[in-house]
């Protein structure tokens, strides 16, 4: 197998991947929290799906959909902080996944990477990890909005879950961050090849 990438490359590498997977995981699963709806069934939420909500039916009666989806626009996500959060996550996600890419794809090709563009992909790393956390970290202020107090209670309120709780989504995109932040370190030994050094 021929590669430019260390042994610890080899490592930054699979695990960029996995990293990747996480976070893109983590970011279109619908399981960031979970609430109770109607005291009938579970809801949960994310920054831009959900899943069990409440509709009004033509004859006037409120049912429970009882089914995964995202919102049908954009502009339908019911907090402007779970907007930018949708944008920053994704933007996050979608850096970790070009990374993790590009590494997993340095493992079998020789000189896709060297020292300086592992550093830069550390860099991204870097800055994926700092916009999924970003992400997260406004999420919590649209937490006042109306479908949260449905499946929270009305004491729910910025940065205040009330009767709900964070599910396993939140988790997946922690560890993704975690990951993210050891394969910048591992970045800057991942490649044995200096800039200029590519032979044709």
């Amino acid at each position: 197998m021929a590669t430019s990438l260390t042994g610890v490359g080899i490592l930054w590498a699979f695990l960029s991947l996995a990293a990747a997977l996480l976070c893109c995981t983590g970011f279109y699963l619908p399981f960031w929290i979970q609430g109770r709806l109607l005291g009938k069934v579970d809801a949960y939420f994310s920054s831009f799906r959900r899943c069990n909500y409440p509709r009004v039916s033509p004859q006037g009666i409120i049912e429970i959909v009882e089914e995964c989806g995202r919102y049908s626009r954009f502009w339908d996500i019911p907090s402007p902080w779970w907007q930018a959060s949708t944008i920053l996550v994704g933007v996050g996600s979608a850096l970790s996944l070009l990374v993790g890419t590009t590494a997993t794809a340095a493992c079998c090709i020789t000189y896709v990477v060297h020292t300086g563009t592992a550093r830069i992909a550390g860099a991204l790393q870097l800055f994926a990890a700092l916009l999924v956390c970003s992400g997260a970290a406004v999420y919590p202020v649209g937490w006042d909005n109306r479908e949260v107090r449905e499946s929270c209670g009305n004491s729910s309120n910025v940065y205040r879950l009330g009767s709900c709780r964070l599910s396993w989504s939140v988790y997946l995109l922690g560890c993704a961050v975690g990951l993210l932040l050891l394969c910048f370190g591992l970045s800057f030994c991942a490649s044995r090849e200096k800039p200029g050094s590519f032979r044709i």
